[in-house]
């Protein structure tokens, strides 16, 4: 009798944003793969709907970092085939933690975010120990990015001589109902932070609010730039056209009653809104930010794009018949699709064994 492979896959903590879900359905996905599969979480995370099969394991450590013993322990204890993360901070703990374990694994690190911009916030020591140490993790390892164009950004930064693997960030929705009237105009669903810029969003909605009356924007996400948004909200009378929800698991709800959908974001690395706008056959305004609206887009073809900050652009395109705008075909939008992307994962984490 075969053994059943085993594969680790890890988050820092579960909450409602790209990378997680991508993670879950995965490990959702990869069941059907006679996988013994374990999801771990470093630090305390939101509920995660996982299949009954899917052994949970949460370390809750306080911060990542401290979670590198008790993920050696775990390694070293279960005694995986693969252990597969995401997100820069796990994936140097991941890394640690199986230089430590006498169990050797194959290691897995999946870079889901633009991390030059992600750390401009930083002190420059900050910033000059983390990519000095994030650079020695990915040339020793072996790295997957969801972004052809983030995938040769990491290579030239960093030097990188070895094929970095780029597998494209899956379709999470399954079924979507389409509606024909509509409550709101614009949809935008993103973490209330920096990255996002939603300050970006509001100044061109309030000129657009201006110039044609009675326009309806509904944001979904929460952050730490919650309290300053809405503040803006208030101090130039947007609160009765400008609805914050928080995280919400009914995205396709408010996709479902909106005419268009923006992405304001500083950076990214694969939006998968974008994705789950095309799904939702809503039009698309985005930046033209790094790394993978463009991708996505096709340099405009599916969707207006515009510069980062560039407000007085976004309410003009905010303006004009959003209705002309070419939606991304169905045809392109398969190549996405969850079994087929969870299908290249599998053979490239087992391919020696195929």
């Amino acid at each position: 009798m075969i053994e059943q492979k085993k594969i680790f896959i890890i988050i820092p903590k579960y909450k409602v944003g790209g990378a997680e879900r991508v993670m879950v359905s995965i490990a959702n996905e990869l069941i059907k793969y006679n996988l013994k599969v374990f999801f771990i979480t470093l630090t305390k995370s939101h509920k995660i709907i996982l299949n009954k099969k899917i052994q949970l394991i949460n370390l809750e450590s306080k911060k990542v970092i401290n979670s590198v013993f008790k993920l050696k322990n775990m390694i070293n204890k279960h005694k995986p085939d693969v252990c597969f993360s995401t997100i820069s901070h796990t994936n140097i703990a991941l890394y640690l933690a199986s230089k430590l374990s006498k169990h050797k694994s194959q290691i897995f690190l999946r870079e889901s975010n633009n991390l030059f911009e992600s750390i401009n916030n930083q002190n420059f020591l900050y910033k000059y120990i983390f990519l000095k140490l994030i650079k020695f993790v990915y040339k020793n390892t072996n790295l997957i990015t969801p972004s052809i164009e983030l995938s040769q950004k990491v290579k030239k930064i960093f030097q990188i001589d070895k094929k970095i693997n780029s597998i494209s960030n899956p379709i999470l929705i399954k079924k979507f109902k389409y509606n024909i009237k509509k409550k709101f105009d614009f949809i935008n669903i993103g973490s209330l932070t920096y990255q996002k810029d939603h300050i970006t969003l509001l100044k061109a909605f309030k000129i657009a609010n201006l110039k044609k009356r009675k326009l309806k924007l509904v944001i979904i996400g929460e952050g730490n730039l919650k309290k300053k948004i809405l503040e803006y909200i208030l101090n130039n009378k947007l609160k009765n056209d400008v609805k914050i929800l928080g995280n919400t698991k009914d995205i396709n709800k408010y996709l479902n009653n909106s005419k268009s959908f923006i992405l304001s974001s500083r950076y990214e690395g694969y939006p998968n809104v974008l994705l789950d706008a095309a799904i939702a056959k809503i039009p698309i305004i985005s930046t033209n930010c790094k790394f993978g609206p463009s991708e996505i887009l096709e340099k405009g073809k599916y969707g207006r794009m515009f510069k980062v900050g560039d407000y007085l652009k976004l309410s003009k395109m905010m303006l004009l018949n959003t209705k002309i705008i070419k939606k991304i075909p169905n045809a392109k939008l398969k190549k996405n699709k969850l079994n087929l992307i969870t299908k290249e994962y599998y053979e490239l984490f087992f391919k020696k064994n195929i």
